[in-house]
């Protein structure tokens, strides 16, 4: 799944396309959020490199999430996070770079013209039943002491607590232990949904005999608000980007799941994780599980 961001701009059923070199369809303008960047600043840059237009966060408008087709890459999705601008501008005025090879007003119905992941969101777009939006899109940022706030504010059900600790409880662990790293995860409005940690060294030992390439994930919760619309699944089929990007020396990611929590187990072994042992974790019993990093 290649993720990125785009910025929609339509008049008249009429969107205003970019073509790149050594592409024959044109697509929105936008590309590939980098590791660690919120879904704005990855517009930001991608608008100010492309078509040389700075953007301010208060002019931007998250609209949907929408799953196509990648461009020009064959067998290959792509989660394009769209957002239009709410400020007047004067788009002929615009002076792309030397990377946009064409920029032009397309008419919708000019489908030969346009990359899939467009269509698809045209059709979406058009009420299309066939079409339906994405959760929101998501991006995992390790924590820093700016984002304290954004920790307080994730509300969790009392019972959670019986079963994981808190995300505050997890920065405190993480201050007096740098095998830890907490993890804060984010959606296309910058809002933080969700919450988890990695844990090299003797967090992983319990589970792995190769400590050295190995992580724990663990203390995963989605805010109350939050659950049900797809969040969960989305960050774990995330996770393996995240760890590569961020531990590249890790080859395996371990996590438990409660032995009564079919659901979660479900989940886990529906992103490729195997059930690979038996233990105890905080005297409850719980499935090992594991993915090897390819």
């Amino acid at each position: 799944m290649i993720r990125c961001v785009c910025l929609v701009i339509e008049q008249d059923d009429q969107l205003l396309l970019v073509q790149a070199r050594h592409r024959e369809k044109y697509y929105f303008p936008g590309g590939k959020i980098d590791p660690g960047e919120l879904h704005i600043q990855a517009l930001q840059r991608e608008i100010q490199e492309e078509l040389q237009m700075a953007l301010a966060e208060t002019d931007i408008e998250y609209m949907t999430t929408i799953i196509g087709d990648a461009y020009p890459q064959p067998n290959t999705q792509t989660e394009l996070n769209l957002f239009r601008l709410i400020a007047d501008v004067d788009w002929e005025k615009l002076n792309p770079a030397q990377e946009i090879t064409d920029m032009q007003w397309i008419d919708v119905t000019a489908r030969d013209q346009i990359a899939p992941a467009v269509l698809k969101w045209i059709d979406y777009s058009r009420g299309s039943n066939n079409v339906a939006a994405a959760p929101s899109g998501i991006a995992l940022i390790p924590y820093n002491e700016d984002l304290y706030e954004a920790v307080e504010g994730i509300t969790l059900k009392a019972e959670d607590n019986q079963f994981t600790k808190t995300p505050i409880e997890n920065i405190r662990l993480a201050q007096m232990d740098s095998e830890r790293h907490p993890t804060l995860v984010f959606n296309a409005q910058q809002q933080c949904v969700g919450f988890f940690t990695l844990h090299e060294g003797d967090g992983v030992r319990p589970y792995s005999s190769n400590v050295a390439e190995s992580i724990f994930f663990r203390s995963f919760s989605i805010d109350v608000r939050y659950r049900g619309m797809g969040y969960a699944k989305c960050i774990i089929e995330e996770l393996e980007r995240y760890v590569r990007s961020y531990f590249p020396h890790v080859k395996s990611i371990y996590l438990t799941v409660n032995n009564d929590n079919e659901i979660a187990r479900k989940l886990y072994a529906a992103c490729n994780y195997e059930h690979v042992g038996d233990s105890l974790l905080e005297g409850r019993p719980v499935y090992n599980m594991m993915k090897k990093i390819v």
